[in-house]
């Protein structure tokens, strides 16, 4: 049933990540300048990360199995419905509503994830990173096959679309509520501590730290295949190979998760931050080599994805308590995506400005090293923890 739920999540990537790789053509097509290209690119997020808090919300009225495939139906539907833009307006409104769907699907998950395996929580959470980077392997390589097999960017949106659909019918005949609305047992063992308010200490700090992951990363993600088609002159072929390769070590994400079961979060996501650092300032400061990028962008993506997203999303989940778990799991989604809405348009400003390279240092480079600094703020002693039930004297447990 958790495979099946992970499927639905696979398409989602598929989604996000093929459309950067088809941007220089649809780009050509409308006419839009390379800020306006990266706001289409980027503004899904923007649905995102509104959505993420009221998602929090539906769940406890709708179920989280609900929710998943409400989110799975309309992020699919939207990317179908992209096809058919007039211009940039509407084609906006398409973007942004499949991010609304992902982020229903996405807090869904997290709290499906976070609740079906309590006591290895953040290996839970890598597992559904998995999922993306099977997602993100998948779709800009078969989307470039679709395009060139029907000489249209279309035609990857709609197959992508559809299979949508049909992972949101598979969730839906597939997996039971028992599984899906399931809390944690209190028989043994049950969570303690952790904040009651969002904006104590840790959530705020973790929440800031996750505002400027979603500028790094989706800057990243938003613009980095243009960068390597225009700046470095490669063809769409090799810019799919060089961002699915970041999705590929995504693959690792479990790891990430295990770290952060075993370790500080201060000192994972610290030392993480200033290894994201490194690989910015490798790809936009080195060779137009499609070797050197293929293996930078694949340390990006263990670092940004199997590291530093699973470990903010598991360490705010730890960071309140276990009646707001869901809270902490619509705040990661808003925190991440309301600044990812925007990170496209502030790449393209930049570039606008400074160029290419300082584009990339400014905002991956420069906001991965304040997101360390940062880091150094956590207090690892208010994370809540497994402890086990008391058990009244007289009784066998």
């Amino acid at each position: 049933m958790f495979l099946l739920i992970l499927l639905a999540y696979s398409v989602n990537a598929m989604d996000r990540m093929v459309f950067p790789v088809l941007l220089s053509e649809i780009r050509a097509e409308y006419g839009f300048g390379l800020p306006e290209a990266g706001l289409q690119s980027t503004l899904f997020a923007l649905g995102m990360g509104l959505t993420g808090i009221p998602a929090g919300i539906a769940l406890r009225r709708w179920g989280r199995k609900n929710v998943v495939i409400l989110g799975t139906l309309l992020f699919s539907a939207a990317t179908v419905l992209t096809v058919v833009s007039l211009g940039f307006w509407d084609m906006l409104i398409w973007r942004v509503l499949s991010g609304v769907g992902e982020a229903l699907q996405l807090v869904a998950i997290l709290t499906i994830a976070s609740h079906a395996f309590p006591k290895r929580r953040g290996v839970a959470i890598g597992s559904v990173n998995v999922a993306f980077a099977t997602g993100s392997l998948i779709g800009p390589n078969l989307g470039v096959l679709l395009h060139e097999t029907f000489d249209s960017w279309r035609a990857p949106m709609i197959a992508f679309g559809v299979i949508g659909i049909v992972a949101a019918l598979l969730v839906w005949v597939g997996v039971r509520a028992a599984f899906s609305e399931q809390h944690i047992s209190t028989e043994t063992v049950h969570y303690v501590g952790g904040a009651t308010r969002i904006l104590s200490r840790n959530p705020l700090i973790l929440g800031m730290i996750t505002v400027l992951f979603g500028l790094i990363d989706f800057g990243y993600i938003g613009m980095y295949a243009s960068f390597t088609i225009e700046h470095l002159g490669f063809s769409a072929a090799q810019a799919a190979f060089a961002v699915g390769l970041s999705g590929l070590a995504a693959f690792a994400s479990p790891l990430g998760g295990l770290l952060v079961d075993k370790l500080s979060p201060k000192l994972v996501i610290g030392g993480l931050s200033i290894a994201q650092a490194i690989c910015g300032a490798a790809l936009f400061l080195g060779p137009a080599d499609l070797a050197w990028h293929a293996t930078w962008s694949f340390l990006f993506g263990l670092i940004a994805s199997s590291g530093i997203y699973v470990g903010l999303a598991a360490s705010l989940v730890k960071s309140m308590s276990e009646e707001n778990a869901s809270r902490a799991s619509g705040l990661f989604t808003s925190c991440i995506y309301i600044a990812a809405g925007f990170a496209g348009l502030i790449f393209g400003l930049i570039v606008g400005a400074a160029g290419w390279n300082a584009a990339g240092l400014i905002q991956i480079t420069g906001l991965s090293i304040v997101a360390a600094a940062l880091a150094l703020m956590i207090r690892d002693k208010d994370f809540s923890r497994l402890a086990p039930v008391s058990t009244p004297q007289g009784v066998t447990p």
